[in-house]
């Protein structure tokens, strides 16, 4: 079990092929069981091709997924990533082939094709051999170059990315960091064998470094760099370990190591063809000792300047400042004050003392980024996270007192959407939460002052 995860030794064609389908195609027994365990069914929850190729991403569009669900989901991804990309660079030393084509085994969509090819390339006559470097001390000069360009490789990934294809996907935030990892690893390890702790260290420092240079180069805020890292830093240890695997089997230069950064943009290239977007409905409710009368007075005209603020809204997350219903009926204009900017909604339902519904026609950005200038080329706080509409119900309770119900629906365009889809909801919840507690405390305030 444990050799799924090695990136040494060699594998023929036969193994690689048998043990390559049955880590690809674990993901959709993963999916299967988790479908089983919350009552749904697979077919329910792959709608489309891309749900064959991704079914465990496939697990977010599936009707309100936990929590637990999506963070079982990821780990499982993970972990077959690391095992295909694996057993794709034992392939490939095999078959004397660039080890760097383990990159693209971990590639969603491209997998498959991936697994195909290293399947047919005919298999090396010799046995192993010994690795080529042997253990050794630290030399400050390979770590210090090892450092340099994880973080060139770093700043290359994201502008590339994030300016030339506008995507902010699995290539960015796992096969981008995958690389670097494994960069930082080839270059560190190219004369010597640093074994895999230090390896491991100086990849962390290349990211924390790499973390450093996209904001003082004005490509990202510290706060999306933070929410990124965890993720960052797994999928980058997990390439060190690729990085340091070919550095032993092989003397190949700094430039050989590099190659494999020219595979980014056709992964960036192949992502900003195949965009995904994932719905999610929010629904948040509250008990409140007013009427009806009383609640929709505030909520036709909310001010939340002086609720607190939690401190992630506070180092720059989007969260409503006011709301103000302008016109009357069906039709008529809402402003919504958020901390990044305004947002124009157009109403489509307004039954007073009942409900209120509205659709959103502009967008503000879901975050200020946390730099030092005033702007950060960051397309990712516009468009990639959007919400659509928005609607508040008012129950009159028969034993007194009202219930407000907020129901939400968004938009996310970030990947792994296992990944990012539970912070999205978090944000979404925690700024409903706020709303509706400003509506209990404002309407029950103004109940007792009229008493």
């Amino acid at each position: 079990m444990f050799a799924l995860f090695s990136f040494h030794g060699r594998l023929r064609p036969r193994p690689y092929l048998l043990s390559s389908l049955v880590v690809f195609f674990s993901q959709h027994l993963i999916t299967i069981l988790i479908m089983a365990a919350e009552g749904g069914s697979f077919a329910a929850a792959t709608r489309d091709w891309q749900s064959y190729v991704m079914p465990l991403q496939a697990l977010a569009k599936h009707s309100a997924p936990s929590a637990l669900t999506l963070m079982s989901a990821l780990v499982g991804l993970l972990l077959v990533c690391w095992a295909l990309s694996a057993l794709a660079f034992r392939r490939a030393a095999d078959a004397e082939a660039s080890g760097w084509i383990a990159a693209f085994a971990m590639v969603p969509v491209v997998q498959i094709a991936t697994i195909t090819l290293l399947s047919a390339m005919p298999a090396r006559a010799q046995d192993d051999v010994a690795a080529a470097n042997p253990p050794g001390a630290l030399g400050w000069a390979t770590a210090a170059q090892g450092l340099f360009l994880g973080m060139a490789v770093t700043l290359f990934a994201v502008a590339t990315a994030a300016l030339v294809f506008g995507t902010y996907g699995f290539g960015m935030f796992v096969a981008s960091p995958f690389t670097i990892g494994a960069t930082t690893g080839y270059c560190a390890n190219r004369r010597t064998d640093l074994g895999a702790a230090r390896t491991a260290h100086l990849v962390a420092a290349a990211i924390v470094l790499g973390g450093i240079a996209l904001v003082i180069a004005a490509l990202e805020g510290l706060i999306c760099i933070l929410m990124a890292a965890p993720l960052a830093i797994i999928t980058a240890l997990i390439g060190g370990m690729l990085g340091r695997a070919m550095a032993l089997y092989s003397r190949a230069s700094v430039q050989q190591g590099l190659s494999g950064v020219a595979l980014l943009p056709l992964i960036f290239a192949v992502e900003s063809s195949l965009p995904t977007v994932v719905a999610f409905d929010t629904v948040s409710r509250i008990h409140i000792d007013a009427s009806p009368a009383a609640v929709w007075k505030v909520l036709i005209n909310t001010d939340l300047s002086e609720e607190p603020v939690a401190l992630p809204f506070r180092l720059g997350l989007a969260y409503p400042v006011r709301g103000e219903v302008i016109g009357e009926g069906i039709g008529s204009i809402r402003l919504g004050e958020f901390s990044t900017g305004v947002v124009v909604e157009r109403i489509t339902e307004l039954i007073a003392n009942r409900k209120l519904a509205f659709i959103l026609l502009n967008e503000v950005p879901s975050m200020r980024e946390l730099s030092p200038y005033a702007e950060v080329h960051a397309p990712h706080v516009v468009g990639y996270f959007r919400t659509t509409n928005t609607s508040f119900e008012l129950l009159d309770l028969a034993e007194g007192g009202s219930e407000v119900i907020e129901r939400t629906s968004h938009q996310l365009r970030l990947e792994p959407v296992l990944y990012w889809l539970p912070l999205a909801r978090w944000v979404v919840q925690a700024n409903n939460a706020r709303v509706l507690a400003h509506l209990k405390r404002q309407a029950e305030k103004d109940r007792s002052t009229s008493n």
